[in-house]
């Protein structure tokens, strides 16, 4: 088995997601019944939630990329505004980065805790995590091994420890991603060239064990009924192609159902813009949790 890939196909499908785009506005369209926020869905950490016209189908939860070292939701606002045109609800995240003298397993615990925020907001359907670029890498680790977000995590081994004194809780009930989609992820961090250093605070030999927990690629094989979205622009200069194409085999090979989609012409910012990928994401999370049993 093979990941399902859609390169072949990616012009007529770019053509026809700019014409389904054509009427689709990146300040706020006729879809958008109302939007909240930003609020905290985590002490210091803010939420966006934009809900459109009618009862959605799904939540997408949208995860900002920035080399584990910022997190500035603004540049995901254009897609948002696409998804929630097409019928999804929004919400758009922030999360814990060196900048802000977060390190692992924060970042993580912050992601999985905007999961379930997420599902909070809008209850009773599938909750999807987009992310882009770190992000990415964030959405398929915590989608793989949702983390412990009621108490505090061992620095090393991610696992979750009884000291009270260093909790960190989430408020929001624990939920698990219903699929997953990764938008140009660096996701095996061991081959990021010390970049990841942003999020471990040291080398891999300083933390061999955090490093390894912190990449997807440990966590394959778990949850094999999630499914993937992987995107990538095949003229990305930043993170290659080869990212999402190993991710993709390891996931497959895990018993995952993946769909990989490299896209000609696109580079590392473009893949985020709606007229690129809004369709493509919204027509996957459609018809991937409608085979959900």
């Amino acid at each position: 088995m093979t990941p399902r890939t859609s390169a072949v196909a990616v012009a007529g499908a770019l053509a026809a997601v700019a014409a389904a785009l054509a009427g689709c506005t990146t300040t706020g369209g006729p879809g958008t019944a109302a939007t909240t926020g930003p609020e905290e869905y985590r002490p210091g950490l803010a939420a966006t939630t934009d809900l459109p016209d009618g009862d959605p189908d799904a939540v997408v939860l949208l995860v900002p990329g920035g080399s584990w070292s910022t997190a500035h939701p603004g540049g995901l606002a254009p897609l948002a505004d696409a998804l929630v045109d097409a019928g999804l609800a929004v919400v758009t995240v922030t999360y814990g980065t060196a900048s802000s003298g977060s390190s692992w397993p924060e970042p993580a615990d912050d992601v999985a805790c905007a999961v379930a925020y997420a599902a909070a907001q809008v209850p009773g359907v599938p909750v999807v995590p987009v992310g882009h670029s770190a992000g990415a890498h964030l959405a398929v680790l915590t989608a793989l091994a949702p983390r412990t977000t009621d108490g505090a995590t061992d620095d090393a081994t991610g696992e979750a420890t009884d000291d009270a004194a260093t909790r960190s809780a989430c408020e929001h009930e624990p939920h698990e991603a219903d699929g997953v989609v990764g938008l140009a992820g660096p996701y095996d961090v061991a081959r990021t060239g010390g970049m990841a250093r942003n999020l471990f605070g040291t080398d891999a030999a300083g933390a061999p064990e955090a490093w390894e927990a912190g990449n997807p690629h440990t966590w394959a094989d778990e949850r094999p009924e999630l499914p993937a979205l992987l995107v990538h622009g095949e003229d990305d200069d930043v993170v290659p192609t080869s990212f999402t194409t190993a991710l993709a085999d390891d996931l497959v090979a895990g018993g995952h159902d993946v769909e990989v989609a490299l896209l000609p012409g696109v580079d590392h910012a473009e893949v985020v813009t709606p007229e690129v990928v809004a369709g493509l994401v919204e027509r996957w999370v459609r018809e991937a949790l409608a085979e959900r049993p």
